[in-house]
């Protein structure tokens, strides 16, 4: 093989192992640009806002804030300055915390079996019937959202109509709002916005600890504040939503 073609051949593997590692990395719960810029800072020993953006190829406007969600989640630190120069915590040492993490929320999983309570099997998800009420929960999500909310619904008119304010006021927070929206449909203020068609339901995540699925008239809808249940409700929107339009 000529000179050329090896460094072909390694660069494809390259690509690859990279493609692996960042799979990994949303499988531990972040999104796709949080796993790009981690991935980015390893690779980089360190590097401003600016640096991280172009070496994860991500936007330079979205750099700061996915940072800033990477640092609060425990994935990076930061150190004062002009530019605020960034650092990855060792993967060993995220590894190392996941680890327990999973030991001790296993433990207290297998301390429930077969328990109950007096009323009889502790209920994981709640049931909230008529659309006041299930507006009124989603408002309640939304301004109790601290670092995330997302949204996906045929129903944005509705909703957007009855929290127009309270999506400022959230932005205003700095909490971070991701839309899924049918290509035509009119959005609130978010911070990042999707286009998508043929939704099916209005699905809603905070802050990886509460999840809501309701039916697209809003009659009626289903309620979690178990975050092992939300959390794998936000991996599963993200990798269909990572999935070409019509693909299998």
């Amino acid at each position: 093989m000529s000179e050329h073609g090896m460094d072909g051949a390694r660069g494809a593997k390259a690509e690859l192992e990279k493609e692996d590692v960042l799979y990994l990395l949303k499988r531990t719960g972040l999104t796709d640009y949080e796993a790009r810029a981690y991935l980015a800072l390893v690779m980089r020993a360190h590097g401003s806002a600016e640096e991280v953006a172009d070496a994860a190829d991500i936007p330079r406007t979205s750099a700061y804030k996915v940072l800033e969600s990477l640092r609060q989640k425990g994935y990076v630190s930061s150190r004062g300055g002009r530019p605020i120069v960034f650092h990855p915590t060792p993967p060993l040492e995220i590894r190392d915390r996941i680890s327990s993490e999973l030991e001790r929320g296993f433990q207290r999983l297998d301390s429930l079996r077969g328990s109950l309570t007096e009323k009889g099997t502790p209920q994981l998800v709640y049931t909230i019937i008529g659309k006041a009420n299930v507006l009124v929960k989603i408002g309640d999500m939304l301004d109790l959202a601290k670092e995330e909310f997302f949204l996906s619904s045929p129903a944005l008119g509705e909703i957007n109509n009855a929290f127009a304010s309270k999506f400022a006021n959230a932005l205003k927070r700095g909490v971070f709002i991701t839309v899924v929206a049918e290509p035509s449909a009119r959005v609130p203020e978010a911070s990042q916005v999707i286009r998508k068609q043929d939704l099916l339901a209005t699905d809603i995540i905070t802050d990886y600890r509460e999840a809501l699925m309701a039916t697209p008239d809003l009659s009626i809808c289903g309620f979690t504040d178990n975050p092992f249940l939300a959390a794998h409700l936000a991996n599963f929107f993200q990798i269909s939503l990572e999935r070409p339009e019509g693909g299998g």
